[in-house]
């Protein structure tokens, strides 16, 4: 009801009436796209996008010939990789699902997290870049308050063994020797260490093994 308020007062400005909808992971997509079809939405008008969907289905979404307002629920694939044309209105759930690396389990998670305040402004700058737009921000002014200033960089939060295994194999040399913008926890340089050993790609010398090479391979 507030978007058709606001077409009915600025239709004339606007670039676009299609909706880009950000949503942590797939499968919140798919639960809300099977939620606006129970609701009376055409499918034709429902356009989801993420990154493990296949590019024809992909590609359906930069198709400005449509008869019908887009509805785009998408994953942060939308926040800076591509833009959607014709986007109006944006609709910000301020979650995300983001590869990070437990140190304590040695497990790489898909935690949901908040998003940082870059990646909010990055979102709400998606609608209105052909014309004005609305961005509905599904969380408060405290909420935004307190979110991080940048999203972490992936080489602080990423199980280090392919980044190690790639270094030796480039001949570039140890990890706590390479000049990083923003060098990694000495712990996950150790623990990408201990697993190249144990499934022997390195040998006690610090070389890739046989194995090691066909790994990097």
């Amino acid at each position: 009801k507030e978007i058709e308020t606001y077409e009915r007062n600025y239709k004339k400005d606007l670039g676009g009436t299609n909706i880009l909808a950000f949503f942590s992971c797939e499968r919140d997509i798919k639960d809300c796209a099977l939620y606006l079809k129970k609701h009376g939405y055409n499918k034709d008008q429902i356009y989801p996008l993420y990154s493990r969907l296949a590019k024809q289905e992909q590609s359906k979404v930069f198709n400005r010939q449509s008869a019908h307002r887009k509805i785009i629920l998408a994953t942060n694939i939308a926040e800076t990789s591509l833009t959607v044309p014709g986007v109006a209105y944006v609709i910000d759930s301020g979650k995300v699902r983001i590869s990070r690396y437990n140190y304590r389990s040695k497990v790489q998670q898909l935690p949901i997290e908040n998003i940082s305040k870059a990646s909010a402004d990055q979102r709400q700058g998606r609608c209105g870049r052909e014309g004005p737009g609305r961005c509905y921000r599904l969380y408060s002014k405290q909420t935004y308050d307190l979110m991080t200033e940048q999203t972490e960089v992936e080489i602080l939060r990423t199980n280090l063994a392919s980044v190690l295994l790639m270094s030796l194999d480039l001949k570039i040399g140890a990890l706590q020797d390479f000049p990083f913008l923003q060098k990694p926890d000495q712990r996950y340089i150790k623990d990408a260490e201990k697993v190249l050993e144990e499934i022997q790609a390195i040998n006690s010398k610090f070389k890739l093994t046989k194995l090691g090479r066909s790994i990097s391979r």
